[in-house]
């Protein structure tokens, strides 16, 4: 399994050496950057092994959005538990807001509608997020608003995203951090590591991700995690019928 460690390894023999830096900025602080910024470029793929397992998610009376999970950045399915009599619908933020603020909106009975979104405002719904601040956690906006409480009312499966490491994360005892990827995909982790560490010394990070995204590293990755097919050559001729199984083969024609 790989460790930031080993991952950090790969770095500094990519560079022949530490990275360079800037006043203010540490070595080990430049090093979880390039990680961390490789890290979020790879997960910008569907890949399967981003998928979580079903996680329940509780309704709030009297709130207009429910909580996810800090990791969710993609919704792969939504349903509501069952034996409640009724069903969500994914639908886009633009729709929630039709719904919000239209004096009559046209929705279905026992319809929840939901929506990925982040709000622009802290937990108080008054005071704006200012600069600085921690980028906003996703959630999912709802319509209509729950008029009672419901613990673990609907069921969601999703894609997480990249969890970010520090330039402490190698000092993890006793045996390291491990980078949250299978061993199918360790090389090309690695493979991006060594494209934006040598970028920022020399430039070129486009020409380097487009030659990894179309090389073998990037096609074996994904055809192991199933995002892709292998290519089994030419596919045998259809037939319309069974040559076995058919008792009316011959008056079909299929055989002579």
């Amino acid at each position: 399994m790989l460790t930031y460690g080993g991952l950090k390894q790969h770095i500094l023999l990519a560079l022949g050496g530490q990275p360079s830096i800037v006043s203010g900025v540490t070595r080990d602080q430049r090093i979880a950057e390039i990680v961390n910024q490789a890290g979020n470029y790879l997960f910008t793929k569907a890949w399967r092994f981003r998928e979580r397992t079903a996680r329940p998610l509780s309704i709030v009376a009297n709130q207009d959005w429910v909580a996810l999970p800090s990791d969710a950045e993609e919704i792969v399915s939504l349903i509501a538990k069952g034996g409640l009599g009724w069903r969500i619908e994914l639908t886009t933020p633009d729709q929630i807001e039709l719904f919000r603020n239209t004096l009559a909106p046209q929705v279905f009975d026992s319809v929840y509608y939901a929506a990925m979104s982040r709000p622009w405002a802290e937990a108080n719904e008054t005071t704006p997020l200012g600069a600085g601040t921690a980028f906003p956690a996703a959630r999912l906006d709802i319509y209509p608003t729950p008029v009672a409480n419901q613990p673990e009312a609907m069921i969601m499966r999703y894609r997480s995203g990249w969890t970010p490491v520090s330039e402490d994360s190698g000092s993890v005892t006793p045996i390291g951090y491990f980078m949250p990827v299978p061993p199918y995909v360790e090389a090309l982790l690695i493979a991006y590591c060594r494209a934006f560490a040598t970028a920022y010394e020399d430039e070129g990070l486009t020409a380097r991700l487009i030659e990894i995204d179309n090389g073998p590293i990037w096609n074996s990755a994904a055809i192991k995690d199933g995002i892709a097919q292998r290519d089994y050559g030419q596919l045998p001729p259809a037939r319309a019928g069974s040559f076995v199984s058919d008792p009316y083969r011959y008056r079909r024609g299929f055989v002579q």
